[in-house]
């Protein structure tokens, strides 16, 4: 962009900025309700003022008073009894409040209407405890409201009760009860929605579709029985029953209709917006005022929630993403949506406060936000600890459009969980671009068929006599737009779907065809393996049948499954265990000491290899408990007959304490990083080559490394090559050769 055309913006922007202020400017709350509530009790009062003075100068009127007092006793139970009144959600419920007050009108006393549906609203503001405020607003909405659907009728001179002594009924009396109806839905629909507007500082235009389009249905409904009644009962007192029959039936389909239009915005279990509903509602938000107003798209998802529901039971996991949703509602304002978008995932929309400076409250709000969604959650009289991860995108500078937004949140949140920190903001993603969960799951798929995997292998030596005992198959993930990928952040999407077995397929098909183009048969092949393939019972079939069309060995592989894994379902895991065992197939348990039942694991299921944590053995020269517990799995290892694999092996100090404890085998960035297998071949030619040499003609000194082949990558940092030094050294290698 230009100068000029910066220029030419940048006067744009100064020209429409004094609209764009007054248009989102925002009042204090109190003044603004003061405000509205004032102008409507003052209209309603002329309104009814109006009609007032009009029925005390009318001369010559008649009343039917027991038509009259009929309606005026069913509209005040109707305003009493909660079984006459229609949810809708944490709104106003919808009253036959206007059925009954139009009744009213039509029979020839405006007045005498206005005032009982007034007594008829107080009454419904008593019964549910409505403040002082509310309630006053209610009356001054239905006396407003009544006030012109009783002009309309005095205008076109049709307030008298129906004359039956013609036996028919006037098509003009039809059209004008038709047109006062149509006020008093107009009227109603438009005060309530300005109401809603500025409580919720929400454009007017999504206020009315609310409140003329959602109410209007239902309310018309009943209101639309009121001429009905009238005429029946005008024509014969016995017509009573069959419109009370068939104004229950129109009531509870009425009803019933409204709560399936609720019931598909709202999920079931925690009554908040549903993912349609909360878009529609950033649309409403941000895509009013030309895409002028600010604020925040919030994505939260609950930490750990799995094995809490699994540890608890899924009684214990509703009560609890009942409590956070209870707690997420009372955290915010009233112009916020909350909305639970599936399982522990849940998203918030934050409008911000626009100062007269042009400033926001934005971060206060987050902060409080964040601040009080940390506290503990009361479950069945217990608290509970539920951390969360937090991703925001703000608008407009993030997306206009709800997809874009909610995209951008759910990009923060995955960083907020990868990262482990409580929220992260859109801005400090881009730097460092990493997509959310949903484009990641989209392109698994497409990452399959185009070949965009890739597997690394990482050695395990033998502490023994250094030789490769076992090659561990890493999947890495190269993508096309954004770079290599991070197992973190893929592996446990996949998990989540059914992907998982083509991916784990393609893993030992790859993996296998590797080991065989480097012509490594001495070695073994150890595979990682997730909960859900255990339990799937068509695993082990899958696994023998790509052993039998590669002619790879099944004493050649190695399952590497971890402590979580077995402790899900360990019925169906250990089925799975022991038809792979029988076949010849070797067990490993991966991050051994870090879960659920590592000693009921050894106990119950038959496994041949244990694999001691990275945590503990990085531990080992600076905390005496890791060294303790590294040497006791060592020996627990061995009297059952195990070998034992130390992780994260990094220095030249952890092997010699790992070999003086009698651990088998090592893996680490110290003996070699993950490569991948053209790497692979050249690393294990070159070090069998030196190990053979060295162990045939021992040599007081270094031996010689030929130099790597240009395009070769070593497979040991430069860093972590001491390590594999001292460590050859030992067995009069260099430790050069491991590079």
């Amino acid at each position: 962009m230009g100068a000029e055309d910066r220029s030419e913006r940048g006067a744009h922007d100064d020209r429409r900025r004094p609209i764009v202020r007054f248009a989102t400017r925002q009042v204090p709350d109190r003044v603004a309700l003061l405000l509205t509530a004032s102008a409507t009790v003052v209209v309603a009062i002329v309104a009814v003022a109006a009609v007032l003075w009009w029925e005390w100068h009318r001369t010559g009127s008649t009343v039917d008073r027991a038509l009259f007092a009929l309606a005026a006793v069913a509209l005040v139970l109707g305003e009493t009894c909660r079984r006459c009144w229609i949810p809708v959600g944490i709104r106003e419920p919808i009253t036959p409040l206007y059925l009954w007050a139009f009744g009213l009108l039509l029979v020839g006393s405006p007045s005498g209407a206005i005032a009982v549906a007034l007594v008829g609203s107080l009454t419904h503001s008593l019964v549910r405890r409505s403040s002082t405020a509310t309630g006053v607003f209610r009356m001054a909405r239905v006396g407003l409201t009544l006030g012109i659907a009783a002009t309309v009728l005095i205008r076109f001179d049709a307030t008298e009760a129906v004359d039956t002594a013609a036996g028919r009924v006037s098509w003009q009396w039809v059209l004008v009860a038709t047109m006062a109806g149509g006020a008093i839905l107009l009227a109603n629909g438009f005060v309530t929605s300005i109401d809603a507007a500025v409580r919720n500082r929400s454009p007017l235009t999504t206020a009315l579709r609310g409140g003329v389009g959602a109410r209007g249905t239902a309310e018309g409904a009943l209101l639309s029985l009121a001429p009905i009644w009238i005429v029946g009962v005008s024509f014969s007192i016995t017509l009573v029953p069959l419109l009370a029959v068939s104004t229950v039936l129109v009531f509870r389909s009425t009803k019933h209709a409204f709560e399936r239009a609720y019931e598909a915005r709202h999920d079931a279990l925690t009554g908040l917006a549903n993912r349609r509903a909360f878009l529609e509602a950033v649309t409403d938000t941000f895509g009013g005022i030309g895409g002028a107003a600010t604020g925040a798209v919030i994505v939260i998802d609950l930490d750990r929630f799995k094995e809490m529901n699994d540890e608890l039971g899924h009684e214990v996991g509703d009560a609890i993403l009942v409590a956070f949703a209870d707690r997420l509602v009372g955290c915010l304002p009233r112009n916020a949506v909350a909305a639970r978008l599936g399982g522990d995932e849940f998203a918030v929309m934050l409008p911000f406060h626009v100062r007269s400076d042009g400033t926001t409250d934005g971060e206060r709000r987050i902060a409080a936000l964040q601040d009080e969604l940390g506290e503990s959650l009361t479950v069945s009289g217990f608290p509970v600890s539920v951390d969360a991860s937090i991703g925001v995108a703000f608008a407009p500078r993030h997306g206009r459009s709800p997809a874009d937004l909610l995209r951008s949140a759910d990009v923060a949140m995955y960083r907020a969980k990868r990262l482990g920190t409580n929220v992260e903001r859109y801005d400090d993603c881009i730097k460092v671009p990493r997509r959310g969960s949903v484009e990641l799951l989209s392109d698994i798929g497409e990452a399959l068929t185009d070949h965009q995997f890739r597997i690394h292998f990482q050695p395990q030596l033998r502490m023994d006599d250094l030789s490769v005992d076992t090659l561990e198959a890493l999947i890495r993930w190269q993508h096309p737009l954004h770079g290599e990928i991070q197992p973190a952040d893929f592996i446990g999407l996949i998990e989540q779907t059914d992907l998982i077995g083509p991916v784990t397929e393609m893993v030992l098909r790859m993996s296998i065809h590797g080991m065989q183009v480097v012509g490594t048969d001495a070695v073994r092949l150890a595979v990682n393996v997730s909960p859900r393939s255990l339990q799937d019972r068509y695993f082990a079939p899958l696994v023998f049948t790509v052993l039998s069309e590669t002619g790879f060995g099944p004493d050649r592989l190695e399952i590497e499954v971890t402590e979580r894994a077995l402790a899900t379902y360990p019925e169906q895991s250990s089925y799975t265990i022991e038809r792979l065992r029988e076949a010849g197939v070797t067990i490993a348990i991966d991050d051994f000491g870090t879960g659920y039942s590592s000693f009921e694991t050894l106990r119950h299921l038959p496994v041949d290899r244990v694999k001691i944590d990275g945590v503990f053995v990085g531990g080992l020269l600076a905390n005496d408990r890791d060294r303790v517990i590294v040497q006791s799995v060592v020996d627990l290892g061995h009297r059952l007959g195990l070998d034992v694999i130390a992780e994260g092996v990094e220095t030249t100090e952890v092997w010699d304490v790992l070999q003086t404890m009698g651990c088998d085998i090592a893996q680490g960035f110290g003996i070699a990083r993950p490569m991948s297998f053209p790497d692979l071949r050249g690393w294990l030619t070159r070090w069998n080559e030196i190990r053979i040499e060295q162990i045939c003609e021992p040599a007081p000194g270094p031996a010689e490394v030929p130099t790597a082949e240009p395009g070769v990558e070593p497979g040991v940092e430069p860093e972590v090559r001491p390590a594999a030094r001292r460590a050859a050294t030992v067995h009069g290698v260099d430790g050069r050769s491991a590079c």
